[in-house]
């Protein structure tokens, strides 16, 4: 990484965990702008060009995360069932980001007005997500309809095990709630995507 760009996702990590921090020990609301931009030893309008409200302090996807998320899709292994990619993709996810989601959740957990904050950052994670299986689904010629059923179950399997996780319980607790979930999932009648035909792949890829 060029010297530049290093020392912006350095100035990016440091006002993300002043706010936290500050955030998490104070409250919500009794935090300012002002406040984590002086604990980070930066200007306020530095801080503005890094985040676009306080809000994005907490729960803004970092410098890196993109391309760190289209590490873990291509870690997944060739002739792997889609389900089972996706599943460990937001797996591998939520395990890294451990450390932030336990802060961020006691957050949330303390101001529940910002849960529209954490699922915009969530919903560009899943569309990550979606745009990787897309381009999987057309190669193997499985039905649109299918490959989004199949993310949208995914991820409504990750947001009911997020509602169940407790403010202040550890980050094994959520991992053990995920994976309780999508065993719940996979337990049942799920066998997605399908081919556009209508008939189940026999991979089910």
């Amino acid at each position: 990484m060029a010297l530049r760009e290093s020392k912006k996702h350095e100035t990016w990590r440091t006002l993300h965990a002043c706010a936290l921090e500050l955030v998490d020990t104070r409250g919500y609301d009794d935090v300012s702008v002002e406040e984590i931009a002086a604990a980070a030893r930066v200007s306020k309008s530095t801080l503005f060009n890094y985040f676009d409200s306080k809000e994005a302090l907490i729960f803004d996807p970092g410098p890196g995360d993109r391309e760190r998320w289209q590490k873990l899709a291509d870690e997944r292994p060739d002739g792997e069932p889609l389900w089972v990619s996706v599943r460990e993709i937001i797996r591998a996810r939520i395990a890294h980001n451990a450390a932030t989601l336990v802060v961020q959740r006691r957050i949330l957990g303390a101001a529940p007005q910002l849960a529209q904050s954490t699922r915009a950052a969530g919903e560009r994670f899943q569309q990550f997500v979606q745009d990787w299986v897309d381009a999987r689904a057309q190669s193997d010629r499985i039905d649109p309809l299918c490959s989004a059923l199949l993310v949208n179950t995914a991820f409504a399997v990750l947001r009911t095990a997020y509602l169940q996780w407790q403010p202040g319980d550890d980050a094994e607790r959520f991992l053990e709630l995920l994976d309780s979930a999508f065993a719940e999932i996979e337990a049942g009648v799920l066998d997605l995507p399908r081919s556009r035909t209508g008939t189940a792949c026999d991979d089910r890829r």
